[in-house]
């Protein structure tokens, strides 16, 4: 692969666009990040799943690289994206700031206010 020409920079390329894709997403949703061209470790499976992918669809000589695995990858690397920009997943902060309770959804037990005769069956 490393002779094949422009794959270093077209790679790069790919990286730098995905992570940047990955990045405004999370930021798009008030999530603060940390250093700048970096992913939270949650996605960082993703980033390379959709950047091998990508990488790979720029070189029409290696389709037979493009396995059903990798496009697996990719698939779950652009559900993760729109997850993360209708907050279904949420990224912990790369700043070490907590993560926004508000986000989560209240889980109130059912019998909670119910006293030990009242929860038979249970």
């Amino acid at each position: 692969m490393q002779a094949i020409q422009e794959s270093s920079a077209i790679g790069a390329e790919v990286l730098a666009n995905v992570v940047g894709e990955f990045r405004e997403a999370i930021e798009v949703v008030g999530t603060a990040l940390g250093a700048a061209d970096t992913v939270p470790d949650l996605v960082r499976a993703h980033v390379i799943n959709r950047t091998r992918w990508q990488w790979l669809d720029e070189f029409p000589s290696m389709k037979q690289l493009q396995t059903e695995t990798r496009e697996a990858g990719n698939t779950a690397a652009e559900k993760a994206l729109e997850d993360i920009r209708n907050r279904d997943l949420v990224v912990p902060p790369g700043d070490g700031s907590p993560i926004d309770q508000s986000l989560s959804p209240s889980i109130t037990p059912r019998c909670r206010d119910m006293d030990k005769g009242d929860q038979q069956g249970l």
